[in-house]
């Protein structure tokens, strides 16, 4: 019996080290956080919690359910009240990236608006130099036909 006991806890030592290196190994595989991937991450890493915490609070609920004590009871309030939290970070992602796609795409009509705008103006000048438009002038001027009624001279 005693061999046996002693196969059991060693078979549970080995598994105990096993789990041990595998932690330690996820650990070193994490890619290091850099400025371009931060938004990405901030996002995963969010929508995880948010997942995580959603299953938890349904899980601890249900414990409560069954054998509520305070300090179950305050544990849960907590829990909701972290996984408000997270959701309202992810929100606040979810708003600042469409405020700032609405916010270029408001100035992509508003160039556009001035650009149309700029070439109406140049279709309705007159494009040519003064010289051009004295001629103009000159080649439609009709010459005036008048009668002199009275001929007074200054002396």
């Amino acid at each position: 019996m005693d061999s046996e006991l002693n196969s059991e806890v060693g078979t549970l030592l080995d598994q105990l080290q096993a789990v041990s290196t595998k932690v330690e190994r996820t650990r070193e595989e994490r890619d290091p956080l850099t400025k371009e991937n931060l938004e990405k991450f901030t996002i995963e890493k969010c929508g995880e919690l948010v997942q995580d915490a959603l299953e938890m609070v349904a899980t601890v609920k249900d414990f409560i359910i069954s054998a509520p004590t305070a300090e179950d009871v305050e544990a849960l309030a907590g829990l909701i009240k972290a996984t408000t939290s997270a959701i309202d970070s992810l929100n606040t992602l979810t708003v600042a990236d469409k405020r700032s796609d609405t916010s270029v795409a408001l100035k992509k009509m508003d160039i556009e608006a001035k650009k149309e705008l700029q070439q109406t103006d140049n279709t309705k000048r007159l494009l040519a130099t003064r010289e051009e438009i004295f001629k103009m002038l000159i080649d439609k001027a009709k010459p005036l036909e008048a009668e002199i009624i009275e001929d007074k001279r200054i002396n």
